[in-house]
């Protein structure tokens, strides 16, 4: 089972007074008794940590997802050119305020790797035909 994390997830399961975080340590932990193999796309790592430092002053937090990155506790999917431009173009069809290019790029690496599921509680990927990981 592979499963694209999108930032979300990842504050859900990192930071405990998190809207999410009760409901994501019980989904981290469903998923990992299943083995699925959890990917995270590299501008997740930056968005993430980005709302955490200026967002929700949870420096702390942030430092403990790179440490968690530098020791490869992740597996990270770099976003190249073809990703981004595949994005880009995924995102010009759908233009609203709440889409972004870091949602078009998490649902861009869902569909190379034929995702069973996105570890998001955003519906945009739900509207875009996409499975969140609660679902499963």
């Amino acid at each position: 089972m592979i499963i694209i994390v999108d930032s979300d997830g990842l504050i859900g399961t990192s930071q405990e007074d998190d809207a999410h975080y009760s409901n994501s340590i019980l989904l981290l932990q469903k998923l990992t008794r299943a083995k699925a193999r959890l990917i995270y796309p590299a501008t997740v790592i930056a968005e993430a940590t980005a709302i955490l430092q200026i967002r929700l002053n949870r420096q702390e937090t942030a430092n403990k997802i790179f440490e968690l990155v530098k020791t490869g506790a992740f597996t990270i999917e770099p976003i190249n050119q073809e990703i981004l431009t595949t994005a880009i173009r995924l995102l010009k069809t759908n233009r609203n305020k709440h889409a972004t290019l870091f949602d078009a790029i998490v649902a861009t690496v869902a569909q190379k790797y034929n995702a069973d599921a996105i570890f998001s509680f955003d519906n945009f990927y739900k509207k875009k035909g996409f499975k969140l990981a609660s679902e499963l």
